[in-house]
């Protein structure tokens, strides 16, 4: 086969080859060995108000991420993954990956049970800065499940309500609080948490949105929660 036959040879297996992405994935590690997480029989009660911050357009899937800010100041993430029916439960740190560009982050989340079974809002997430032998709260990442990537306009904030009529305000928007409704979860078991807080982000101009959640039961006012959520950097932010 002479020079140019083997040029065009070349060619013809590239033109065939699939499209190679030139980004790598960006990747938090699982700080320890082993993935921390259980499944029982009986529910398991976090205490916690706030049990997840996922993206609305999350779906059910394995695969977990974090949306990446540029409002974050930890190397450190810890995350806490609860079912809603309280039988899952996890509690893991990850190592954020350095000089990182993406928008979102995939956690190195290697699951022994197969976390498809949990439908779209049967899993909570909740990603915050710091490692979790360390701090308790901190700062939010917002999470996400499944292949869609795109930058979320609405978030979902799965509460533990206490039976009570919830609200969520958000405290910084430029026009002033806002003020949002939270519905209930009706069906199924509701032991990890029983209540979902649909927020837009899209109002925001800050690269951080502070969410107060609140709880109303037979006309006495519970203590407030207050987060702190990191926002995707999004053009125009």
């Amino acid at each position: 086969m002479d020079y140019r036959a083997t040029l065009l040879l070349v060619a013809a297996l590239i033109g065939l080859a699939p499209p190679v992405s030139l980004a790598q994935e960006a990747i938090a590690m699982l700080k320890d060995r082993e993935l921390q997480e259980s499944l029982t029989r009986e529910a398991s009660v976090s205490g916690r108000v706030v049990a997840g911050v996922l993206s609305a357009d999350a779906s059910a899937d394995d695969s977990l991420f974090l949306f990446s800010s540029p409002a974050r100041a930890s190397g450190d993430v810890c995350v806490r993954v609860i079912s809603r029916d309280g039988l899952y439960w996890s509690e893991n740190t990850f190592r954020w990956p350095s000089n990182s560009q993406s928008e979102v982050v995939r956690l190195q989340y290697q699951s022994r049970y197969d976390l498809n079974n949990y439908h779209k809002l049967d899993l909570a997430v909740l990603g915050y800065e710091g490692d979790c032998s360390e701090v308790r709260d901190g700062p939010v990442l917002i999470a996400l499940r499944g292949k869609d990537h795109a930058l979320p306009e609405s978030l979902d904030i799965l509460v533990n309500s206490g039976r009570s009529d919830t609200f969520a305000v958000l405290t910084n928007l430029s026009a002033g609080p806002r003020t949002v409704a939270c519905r209930p979860i009706t069906d199924g078991r509701r032991t990890g948490y029983d209540t979902i807080c649909r927020v837009p982000v899209a109002d925001s101009e800050s690269e951080n949105l502070v969410v107060k959640i609140l709880r109303r039961r037979f006309d006495r006012m519970l203590s407030p929660t207050e987060l702190v959520l990191r926002l995707p950097n999004e053009p125009g932010r």
